[in-house]
């Protein structure tokens, strides 16, 4: 990051987060990996918001769906409807019932 363009585009993790639409630990684990260039502000880590978008792009980024968004889209393209919610509970005690 430049120093001088630092102050208008260095951004805090939440914020470069939010920006690509991942959460702020993927942000850290680029940090520490040497995928994303980062600068401290005393416990702040700030990022450049283009090179995060940049870096957003190139690893496929953009809005990620939750899995309980994932299979709703992924029923209706089945045409499925929902299934009742059921607790790993109830699927354990249903399989002993399959298999006493």
């Amino acid at each position: 990051m430049a120093k001088e363009s630092e102050r208008e585009l260095a951004i805090g993790v939440r914020e470069a987060a939010g920006l690509i639409g991942r959460s702020p630990e993927t942000i850290r684990r680029w940090v520490r990996s040497g995928l994303l260039q980062a600068e401290r502000d005393g416990r702040r880590i700030l990022v450049s918001s283009s090179e995060v978008r940049a870096l957003g792009e190139e690893r496929g980024g953009g809005p990620h769906l939750r899995l309980s968004e994932w299979a709703a889209e992924a029923r209706r393209a089945l045409g499925q409807p929902r299934s009742p919610r059921r607790s790993a509970a109830d699927l354990v005690l249903e399989d002993r019932r399959r298999h006493p």
